[in-house]
């Protein structure tokens, strides 16, 4: 195993997804890429119709990307302290195709990704990073849970 792409939202569970990332590369001495996924502002949509209906203008500015060179930074730190080597790509776009474009790109053995125990009503209007991974991916999935489920 040469090369595993690790998914990082800065969420809860960015934490424990990056140090099962790094007890899997340990062994095989491989490169850790950390990869985060801006997705931006998905349009807004009136709600309602009829002549009491406001609409919402589509044409917002967009927002700048958050700037997580510090978190990045401290990420890097530990997987280094291990002895490993790591790399950051940061995307703008769609979370679960763009980390399947990546892994193609970078010929990763493995992904890593968290899980964030959302409810089933939240997976059927939101879908799931990890499903859409999942579903796709040419090459094994893991997928950290936020909480142990012992």
């Amino acid at each position: 195993m040469k090369t595993i792409l690790v998914s990082v939202d800065f969420s809860d569970v960015t934490l424990r997804v990056v140090k099962a990332a790094v007890h899997l590369a340990k062994p095989f001495q491989s490169k850790i890429i950390l990869v985060h996924v801006f997705e931006g502002v998905p349009p807004l949509m009136g709600i309602g119709g009829g002549s009491d209906a406001n609409p919402v203008p589509q044409n917002l500015p967009p927002l700048p990307p958050p700037d997580f060179t510090p978190k990045f930074a401290r990420l890097q730190e530990m997987i280094s302290s291990t002895g490993l080597e790591s790399t950051i790509v940061e995307l703008e776009g769609t979370p679960a195709d763009l980390i399947l474009s990546q892994a193609e790109n970078s010929r990763v053995d493995l992904i890593v990704l968290g899980s964030h125990s959302r409810g089933p009503l939240s997976h059927l209007f939101l879908g799931s990073v990890a499903d859409g991974v999942l579903q796709w991916a040419r090459c094994p999935v893991l997928i950290v849970p936020l909480t142990d489920t012992q």
